[in-house]
């Protein structure tokens, strides 16, 4: 039995055991799959829960353009610089190890309700995956690439365009991986918190209400954009840029 076959046995096994674990519970204290998906033609109808849902994506592309573009050139100095990366290394240190949803409430505050505190979230919470997957990338091009272009005349921008960034695409795209997983937790979460908008919003919105059934609709939506973005974008842009860096390695 091949993998998909294997991947879509899961869904009629979720939805087994969740039909019978519901049967215990009134519809409103925990609905089964019949009124969750009432529950989801219902918000389609009515509109809100798709603006949530492009809000929500919205905010994800923007932080996440932005921090992969600032991890790459940042990563791309520290790598090229001996005393930038020193200089770098407890900042990442001390930032890696915070929690992004410890700096929400700190930027609510001071960036108020809205897109910008949200974004804020994404671009701490994937920047440093980001960039310390490029940094070592960086570290392993082989000298003799970086002396082979400058023999031909790369220098300054040309030598990181060139050299530089075909590189460490392969180690970027990791650290793009594992960004993008904690971004997309990290915003759902942030949105929670203090949003305004958002799926976030919208779960904690309906929990607050007691309407179980908006708040189960709005936790499966949240996997399965993510295993949408997850087959369609993340795992094809992986495989062929892992699969080139091994073949570089031969």
């Amino acid at each position: 039995m091949n993998k998909w076959k294997m991947s879509w046995l899961a869904v009629p096994f979720v939805l087994i055991v969740w039909s019978a674990v519901s049967v215990n519970f009134p519809s409103y204290v925990f609905p089964g799959p019949i009124d969750v998906l009432k529950e989801g033609v219902n918000q389609w109808e009515k509109g809100e829960l798709t603006n949530h849902i492009l809000v929500s994506l919205k905010r994800l592309v923007i932080g996440f353009v932005l921090s992969a573009t600032m991890a790459f050139l940042i990563g791309i100095l520290a790598g090229a610089s001996r005393r930038f990366r020193e200089f770098l290394t407890p900042l990442v240190t001390f930032f890696q190890a915070t929690p992004p949803m410890a700096w929400a409430p700190l930027l609510i505050i001071l960036l108020g309700l809205g897109d910008a505190p949200m974004i804020a979230v994404i671009i701490i919470a994937s920047f440093f995956p980001i960039l310390i997957n490029v940094i070592q990338g960086m570290n392993q091009i082989p000298e003799s690439h970086i002396r082979a272009a400058r023999s031909l005349g790369a220098k300054s921008w040309r030598l990181g365009f060139y050299v530089f960034l075909p590189e460490i695409t392969p180690a970027a795209i990791s650290g793009i991986y594992v960004g993008f997983a904690i971004s997309w937790r990290s915003l759902v979460a942030a949105e929670m918190i203090g949003g305004n908008s958002g799926i976030g919003y919208f779960i904690a919105f309906n929990g607050q209400i007691g309407n179980t059934s908006s708040v189960i609709l709005g936790i499966l939506l949240i996997g399965f954009l993510a295993l949408f973005m997850d087959y369609l974008l993340l795992k094809p842009l992986h495989k062929r840029f892992a699969g080139w860096a091994s073949r570089e390695e031969n």
